[in-house]
């Protein structure tokens, strides 16, 4: 073998990191078998580029085709893909040539994330885990299973660079190892975009001017509690940078028509969406009325105007709208988007903040570079952002798991499948490009029809379907669906992937109504296919979609029936939200109105529906319709509820305001939840989750993990404490280990 040394000036320069994969290429055995293994391929490509003909690995003796054998390489560098051929790249000739693996490990680092990076990670030695977590924090890789990290590994390993010990399960660098890590080109954090310099320099928190300051020693418990629950609409939206503006069209003072006539020339919005932009910062303390019709910033807004602190303002937002500063105390224990709702959720159950005010709040804590985005729906907070937190007072948390009934009630099953969706998303998305292990795609499948409240059954094997959904219709019609579960290590099923006479039989065999298949995505003329055989085809990102969408708006099973044999997935998860803002909305504006002094002088504080449409027409970019209105006041009137009041004259008033009101509605949830078996009184804590160094230790050892139990005693165990579980079919892993750790602690 070449040292390194020689083979330096040849190895390939590393791709930028945004153009590298994630993912690493795969091919079967053990770390002995995979570079013998993968020259086969590489030769036997070399010989004839067809791609649909088919492989068989010598190694291991698996059958397979070459078209399935280069996907699971993914985009490594070795092979150049044609529109019906392949043919190897240079580096891959390199490396037969020289059967050089440092060459081989340079090739695989300039193509794909976290491979030489991995090699400065390992240092003296670290676990699976301490990797995924370290390409989590330093390289924004947000995997959900140890599976990337423990390829990585086995790479490694077959070509010499490191070894497992397993002793103390740790992977620690060879000699090579160490050489390579210090000749290859290796990207910094500071490189990585969503990685900012923030955390390489000592932040500096400017302190508050004086007028802020006064402000925020203002804000006792009552104040923070009664601060606004929106920031209101803004013309432009709500960068600071937008702010400023905002605020300068009114310097030194400006009368009303003028400020409306400049937001209007300047942001290009109707004149009624001005008017509410004014009404907004007035609110906000970022303007005041000085006159009649004259308006000007505010003295607090002046000095943060001065002083050109962005901080300022975060702070006067912090003295008037509902969980802004909170919002840092939830990114301390929490990074993704859902999950940081949830958190604010739990701990401020009267401030419940929609995914778009939540999502405004990012923004102005980010232009303030308090904290700072790592992922598609994901953020943290910087140094700066933790020295601020340090600074502000905070509106006392309720706690998240109290012993109370009522609060054992909210960290009960409804609200941990919420978070199980969540947590569920990503473990979609990355088995889906599991081909390798198909079965556990099948089983990440099975687990999200579940939690969307669908019975499953899973089969799997020759002339059987993978699962079986039966949705709920009603009373007298229960339809049973077959599904397809195919994994592609590319991301993309194509037309000959799919057996339709298979699809048929099995639908057939098990007495379904109808057929659906579900893959990482589909390509080819597989979706022209597919729609003359009117079978609906599923991609991993739609079911991502629908778990995140869930979590806010629960649909029954005839609706997702709908959704998945029809595609009006939009209407109906449109329908279904826009019902639970209409109900916040029109309660809102019964409770406003029954508090403003010119509406109760007016008209006794009472709306009529068309009232609340016109206002809802003027502040709002969605109006709701006045059905929509008609549908909420029909519901916070109904006698059960009682939140509002029908007058004789057709009109509405507020009984409560809008955080009573979302107590009473809980409340109805708990006494549902008393009545049903297995539910009541239990909690979160009563689910059994493996840790990582558990997780690991099942991977290694399967048979110490899942001794032989008894079918029958854990769904009679499921349905006693209320887990989801069919009546037959194989039972999902997670649920006999939930069984096997409540039986060790009996």
């Amino acid at each position: 073998m070449l040292t390194i040394e020689a083979n330096l000036a040849d190895f390939p320069v590393p791709r930028r990191w945004t153009q590298r994969s994630s993912s690493i290429p795969w091919v079967p055995g053990n770390v002995d078998q995979m570079i013998p293994n993968l020259r086969h391929l590489l030769r036997d490509i070399e010989c004839d580029g067809a791609v649909e003909r088919p492989f068989t690995w010598p190694v291991t003796g698996a059958e397979t085709t070459i078209k399935a054998a280069v996907h699971s390489l993914g985009s490594c560098g070795l092979i150049v893909k044609g529109r019906d051929t392949l043919r190897l790249s240079h580096e891959a000739r390199v490396f037969l040539d020289r059967e050089d693996a440092d060459y081989l490990g340079a090739v695989l680092h300039a193509n794909v994330r976290f491979v030489g990076e991995m090699l400065r990670e390992i240092d003296s030695g670290r676990s699976h885990t301490e990797l995924n977590k370290a390409a989590e924090i330093s390289y924004g890789l947000k995997w959900g299973t140890l599976d990337q990290v423990r390829r990585r590994s086995s790479w490694l390993r077959a070509l010499g660079l490191a070894e497992l010990w397993d002793h103390s399960n740790q992977v620690v660098l060879t000699d090579r190892g160490r050489s390579l890590r210090d000749a290859l080109q290796l990207t910094q954090t500071n490189e990585i975009p969503g990685f900012t310099d923030l955390y390489q320099k000592a932040p500096e928190l400017k302190p508050a001017g004086p007028l802020t300051l006064a402000a925020l020693e203002r804000l006792d418990q009552n104040a923070l509690a009664h601060r606004k629950p929106q920031l209101g609409y803004l013309a432009g939206g709500s960068s600071l940078e937008n702010f400023r503006i905002l605020a300068d069209l009114a310097s030194p003072s400006t009368t009303k028509d003028d400020y409306i006539q400049q937001c209007v020339d300047q942001f290009t919005v109707k004149k009624s969406s001005a008017e509410q932009t004014l009404w907004s910062l007035r609110a906000l303390n970022i303007l005041e009325q000085v006159g009649m019709h004259t308006f000007a910033p505010a003295p607090v807004a002046v000095e943060w105007l001065d002083s050109g602190n962005p901080l300022d303002l975060v702070r006067i937002l912090h003295c008037k709208v509902a969980l802004v500063g909170e919002v840092l105390s939830a990114l301390r224990e929490e990074s993704e988007t859902g999950a940081v709702l949830r958190w604010l959720t739990l701990r401020f159950p009267g401030h419940r903040l929609s995914r778009g005010e939540l999502t405004r709040r990012f923004a102005i804590l980010n232009d303030a570079e308090l904290i700072e985005r790592i992922g598609h729906t994901r953020y943290r907070i910087t140094p700066l952002g933790e020295l601020f937190h340090a600074a502000l007072p905070y509106l006392e948390r309720a706690e998240a798991h109290s012993s109370s009934h009522r609060e054992s009630q909210e960290a009960g099953p409804a609200d941990t499948s919420s978070a199980e969706m969540g947590n569920h998303v990503q473990e979609v998305l990355d088995a889906a490009f599991d081909s390798a292990n198909p079965r556990r795609f099948e089983e990440a499948v099975a687990v999200a029809f579940r939690l969307l409240g669908l019975e499953v059954e899973q089969h799997g094997g020759p002339g059987k379907t993978d699962l079986l959904v039966v949705f709920w219709i009603s009373p007298t019609r229960r339809c049973r669906v077959t599904v397809e579960v195919k994994t592609d290590s590319a991301g993309v099923v194509h037309e000959n992937d799919i057996k339709f006479d298979a699809l048929e039989e099995h639908r057939k065999i098990h007495r379904a109504e109808r057929v659906i298949v579900v893959g990482p995505d589909f390509g080819g003329r597989l979706p022209q296919w597919a729609k003359k055989k009117n079978i609906p085809l599923i991609s991993a990102g739609n079911i991502a979609e629908w778990l995140n969408r869930s979590r806010g708006a629960r649909l029954f099973p005839q609706e997702l029936f709908d959704i998945i044999l029809s595609g009006s997935a939009h209407s109906v998860w449109t329908s279904a939200t826009r019902s639970l803002e209409a109900v916040g909305q029109v309660s809102s504006a019964l409770w406003e109105s029954g508090n403003d002094e010119n509406d109760i002088e007016f008209n006794e504080g009472a709306l009529t529906a068309r009232d609340i449409w016109r206002m809802s027409k003027g502040t709002e970019r969605n109006p709701l319709s006045p059905r929509e209105i008609e549908d909420a006041l029909s519901l916070l009137s109904n006698p059960l509820l009682a939140a509002s009041v029908r007058t004789k004259n057709g009109e509405f008033i507020a009984t409560a305001p809008p955080q009573l009101v979302a107590a009473r509605l809980r409340t109805f949830a708990d006494a549902l939840e008393d009545g049903l078996p297995g539910l009541a009184g239990s909690s979160a804590s009563d689910h059994h989750v493996l840790s990582a160094e558990q997780e690991e230790a099942a991977v290694r050892n399967p048979e110490r993990a899942t001794p032989d139990v008894a079918p029958e005693q854990v769904r009679r165990w499921a349905k006693v404490n209320g887990r989801p579980v069919s009546s037959k079919g194989r039972l999902p892993n997670s649920l006999v280990a939930e069984y096997l750790a409540a039986a060790d602690g009996t």
